[in-house]
């Protein structure tokens, strides 16, 4: 019995030195702390809450007749760029190129909570009511400063580049036994609330002629913020089987989720700054002036757009080695070729001054490049693939009250590393190749209450964007051409009551 003992705790340390698995794209994995203690190999165990996100008809195992919990997840992302972005090969941008430069440093919380009760319907059927986020994305950036040459008076707000996008399921989820319990089938339907603010510099070209257009003011800066929301439908479905007394098999699927998001837009550009060729301009001196002054044009619109958040497809199987040791492996995939960026369309434009109106509106009808230089499209298109993913997990329960968990896995990333033309990897979203996760997790149960906690460490490649890519053929590069580097922190509390 000792030499048992022995090995399953070397076993479990073994597993404990081990990587679980954070999502490619922005899949959000806090979720359970549990779950997250155990890697997210949780398909087929789903004992818990957290069943309603990783499979619903879990919540046919659990036995309290009512049970409420409160987990917050704590988040600390720590991403570096360095960019390199050059015309030409040759010629400086603005951006700071050579320097290593990290997000913004920010600790992030992400609470959410269930309700779960038994009741007689059908039978007996267990109906739960959870809040939760299952996708998310927050950084911001400042790296770029305009070229002295082209403007030394002006500076753009701090979130030059940023993001910060949510999505929270507000789920109903209903669960039932079938074949005396050995088949569970659940289904959870919800409203999704999605949340987004992003920020972004590009580069347009100059529409004027030469010399008002030559080399420092071929390229005119524009900074936009976009700050929306919008409601979109999600649902979930999932069956458990038990093969036998230790081993049970689970299968999920989520179903891509739409949301139309509509909110505010603010836009600025930063015109050149050339009081020296004043003698160039002739009847079309009114919109030359406007592109040499060194002002900034400045004006805010409607915006709306559309959210595609991915399906996911996966299963699991779990083992009761012992009666006091559980694995677990869970295998999925998640359908980010769905997803393709954020297409932004803005209209309504106002301008902050008479000016800024006069050219928006174009009354003069004077001020047409300026006209077709506002109106530019803003899409930021994404090319990324279908993922996969691997997970591995185990619980140790030495004592009826206190439970130690690990986790193991990979998850491939969502970029095309195939074709490097497709590499659209931007500051805004971080997904730069295979990640691994070194997680560890403990609970207690004091009668009614149960206190979990998990913590884990995910360790991104370092990977180099060498060529900008045009995805839209719109003129925009939509890359950032650089070096990346990221770590990620996360720590899940959790407390459950049961009667």
């Amino acid at each position: 019995m000792g030499a048992r003992k022995f090995s399953v705790f070397f076993g479990l340390c073994l597993v404990l030195l081990s990587g679980s698995v954070l999502a490619s794209g922005f899949v959000f994995d806090g979720i359970g702390v549990k779950a997250r203690g155990m890697g997210g190999a949780f398909r087929a165990v789903a004992d818990d809450w957290s069943a309603v996100y990783y499979n619903p008809a879990g919540l046919n195992l659990i036995e309290s007749n009512n049970l409420i919990t409160m987990d917050v997840a704590v988040i600390h992302n720590r991403f570096l760029t360095t960019p390199n972005v050059l015309w030409g090969g040759r010629y400086e941008t603005g951006f700071l190129n050579g320097q290593n430069i990290a997000n913004r440093h920010e600790i992030l919380n992400v609470p959410q909570g269930a309700f779960i009760t038994r009741t007689p319907f059908f039978g007996e059927t267990v109906l739960g009511f959870s809040i939760l986020q299952t996708f998310d994305q927050n950084q911001t950036w400042q790296l770029y400063q305009d070229l002295p040459a082209h403007n030394s008076q002006l500076a753009f707000p701090e979130n030059q580049f940023g993001i910060n996008l949510d999505a929270v399921n507000f789920q109903v989820t209903a669960a039932r036994g079938f074949m005396e319990d050995r088949l569970s089938i659940g289904l959870g339907l919800s409203m999704v609330r999605g949340d987004l603010i992003y920020s972004n510099i590009v580069l347009r070209d100059n529409p004027m002629p030469a010399p008002i257009s030559d080399r420092p003011h071929d390229k005119i800066p524009e900074w936009y913020e976009v700050n929306g929301n919008g409601w979109g439908f999600g649902y979930r479905l999932g069956a458990l089987y038990q093969v036998n007394d230790r081993i049970r098999a689970g299968f999920s699927y989520a179903g891509k989720t739409s949301i139309d998001i509509s909110g505010d837009g603010k836009i600025s550009l930063h015109m050149g700054d050339n009081p020296y060729i004043n003698e160039y301009i002739t009847s079309q001196w009114l919109e030359a002036v406007l592109f040499l002054d060194g002002e900034e044009l400045s004006y805010i619109a409607d915006v709306d757009s559309k959210l595609e958040l991915p399906a996911t497809l996966g299963a699991g199987v779990s083992v009761d080695v012992l009666d006091n040791l559980t694995l677990a492996l869970d295998a999925e995939i998640i359908f980010w070729s769905q997803f393709e960026g954020l297409n932004f369309n803005f209209s309504n434009y106002q301008g902050t001054s008479f000016r800024d109106t006069t050219i928006i509106t174009n009354q003069t009808g004077t001020y047409d490049n300026a006209q077709a230089l506002i109106e530019t499209d803003m899409s930021v298109p994404i090319s990324w693939k279908d993922t996969p993913r691997l997970m591995g997990g185990v619980e140790y329960r030495p004592y009826n009250y206190f439970q130690l968990r690990g986790g193991v896995g990979v998850d491939k990333s969502a970029l095309d590393f195939d074709n490097p033309g497709g590499i659209t990897q931007v500051p805004q979203f971080i997904d730069l190749g295979t990640k691994f996760t070194y997680s560890f997790g403990f609970g207690f149960d004091i009668q009614e209450w149960s206190l979990q906690f998990a913590t884990s460490y995910t360790s991104y490649p370092d990977i180099t964007v060498h060529s900008s890519v045009d995805v839209d053929n719109d003129g925009i590069s939509d890359n950032l051409v650089g070096n990346y580097e990221a770590d990620y922190y996360q720590t899940v509390l959790g407390i459950v009551y049961r009667f």
